[in-house]
Parts: C-alpha cells; sequence; structure tokens
C-alpha cells in the first residue's frame, strides 16, 4: 500500500530491477546536471534545483506526506566532492564467463592452488558470480578504448544518438575506423567524421 520510485536509468538497484521488469530506461538528468525535456514543468532545471521545486509541487496539490530521514549513502566523487549521479551510456564489456570457469576449474581440479586454503570459498562465490568486466569509464583520466562514434554526412542516413549502438565503431586508429564506418553505412570516408 504504497509507491516505490524507479529510475532505471539513475540506479543500479533500480537498474536491475528495470531489467527484470522490462521497464523503460529514460534519462532524467543530462551530462550537465539539468532536468531533461521528458521532465515536464521541471526542465531545465539543475538536479538540486528540481528536488525542491517538486517538493513545493507536491505540497501544492496535497500531495505531500512528509519528510523522513533515511540513511543512505550518496556517492561523491573523490576529487569534486560532489554528488555523482549515475547515468546511463555506451558501455564496452569483455565476456567473463569463460575466463572465471577456467578459473575456478584450475582450482578445484589442483592445477592452481589457493594460499591459503581458507580463501578458496571467496574464489569460488566471487568467479561463480561474476558479470562481464566493463572496461569503458567516464573517467577522463582513464584508459581511452579505440571506439569512434561518427556522424555521416549523407542524407540518406539518419543522425544517430550516443547512446545507439550502431554509431559506435572500433580501429586502431581514427583512420581505421572511418574505413570501417564508411563500409558500414555504404558512403565514402570523406562523408564520415
Amino acid at each position: 500500500t504504497g509507491a516505490v520510485k524507479i529510475t532505471p536509468a539513475h540506479d543500479q538497484n533500480d537498474y536491475d530491477c528495470g531489467m527484470r521488469l522490462k521497464l523503460p530506461f529514460m534519462t532524467m538528468i543530462d551530462n550537465y546536471g539539468n532536468i531533461t525535456k521528458d521532465c515536464g514543468e521541471f526542465a531545465g532545471m539543475k538536479r538540486f534545483d528540481a528536488r525542491k521545486a517538486v517538493l513545493k509541487a507536491l505540497q501544492d496539490k496535497g500531495l505531500y506526506r512528509g519528510t523522513k530521514d533515511n540513511a543512505m549513502v550518496v556517492p561523491m566523487c573523490s576529487r569534486s566532492k560532489d554528488v555523482i549521479e549515475p547515468l546511463l551510456k555506451p558501455q564496452w564489456y569483455v565476456d567473463c564467463k569463460q575466463m572465471a570457469a577456467d578459473s575456478v576449474k584450475a582450482v578445484r581440479e589442483g592445477e592452481l592452488k589457493i594460499i591459503p586454503d581458507n580463501h578458496k570459498n571467496t574464489w569460488y562465490r566471487w568467479l561463480e558470480n561474476s558479470r562481464d568486466w566493463c572496461v569503458s569509464r567516464q573517467l577522463w583520466w582513464g584508459h581511452r578504448i579505440p571506439a569512434y562514434f561518427v556522424s555521416v554526412d549523407d542524407p540518406s542516413v539518419k543522425e544517430g544518438q550516443d547512446s545507439d549502438d550502431s554509431y559506435w565503431v572500433t580501429g586502431r586508429t581514427e583512420e581505421e575506423a572511418k574505413k570501417k564506418a564508411a563500409q558500414k553505412f555504404n558512403v565514402p570516408v570523406e562523408k564520415i567524421s
């Protein structure tokens, strides 16, 4: 008998819930910390201003029921000390299933020894429940991935969004990626940027 907010695009637990329930993944906060156009009267507001405005709107409509303290961990940037707002971004993953299975097998069959022995269960628990490894990071000081978002200067090709996987190409160099994109979209290399 109540409501629970689920924001699959902005919280890891909500993301997992959204995947299970096949919920839409709407981006509510843009790259600059502003509320997106999908949020009606709150669009364009800074995220902290929008929180106050939503509270006031609930009060104005007679829907506000109260505020209670809620112990929670708010993710903070170690450098700027700003609140980290999770956002959906294109990601690249390494499939770790086979590596994890091989590692478990190596210990079980005695090919690899865990020292001290009492850490075997931790080894199994971690590897038997491992997820694919996210090698992309939004930290500008992180390792660069040779993946390029391309634009195609051709009216027959619709404009892509950075969340659309088909407009990302990989290559050892930018030139190689442009050649791949030209082949993919069937246009001359000069039309790729």
